[in-house]
């Protein structure tokens, strides 16, 4: 390594259904690392409110994600660690984060956050609670009919992807 060249950061990546506790992971990295945190769900309760509707909030995270992507691509250039509170979950995303680190020369850690469905739901429930009352300014609001639709296009991670499980989960 050069003398003066800068150190790459790491990016944190999170892999995990709704309600299996990326966006808690997320902050506790974010202060722990210390890292930025990249997690749509606020951006989307800033831009769009706690319930948007489906033909807003796609092209908003489709727009969101993008705009995250230059920036924690920088952030990591710069050596900043980066947290992503995506999801990724499917393999076909999870294999373009691969490239796109690997191109750049960034290291990877997938973090698989794997809980039960009916504690999956319980929590999405409880979170709910907290938006509807409006004390939760971090979240939207997922219905039982998107959790089970959702649930039809979450992939689990395959036994030959690399990944770390977290502390504590």
């Amino acid at each position: 390594m050069n003398k003066g060249a800068l150190q790459l950061g790491r990016v944190h990546a999170l892999h995990g259904f709704i309600g299996s506790g990326k966006s808690t992971l997320a902050r506790r990295l974010e202060q722990a690392l210390p890292a930025l945190r990249f997690s749509p769900d606020e951006w989307t309760h800033a831009l769009l409110g706690a319930n948007p509707p489906e033909a807003l909030y796609r092209p908003a995270l489709a727009g969101l994600l993008q705009m995250f992507q230059g920036h924690w691509v920088q952030a990591a250039l710069l050596g900043s660690d980066v947290v992503l509170d995506y999801g990724f979950w499917t393999r076909h995303e999870r294999d373009e984060l691969r490239s796109l680190c690997a191109h750049h020369g960034l290291e990877l850690r997938l973090y698989r956050l794997h809980v039960p469905d009916e504690v999956l739901w319980e929590r999405v429930a409880s979170r709910n609670a907290g938006v509807a009352a409006g004390e939760d300014r971090a979240s939207v609001w997922i219905n039982s009919w998107d959790f089970q639709a959702f649930r039809q296009h979450f992939q689990p991670l395959d036994p030959e992807e690399a990944w770390v499980e977290p502390e504590g989960h």
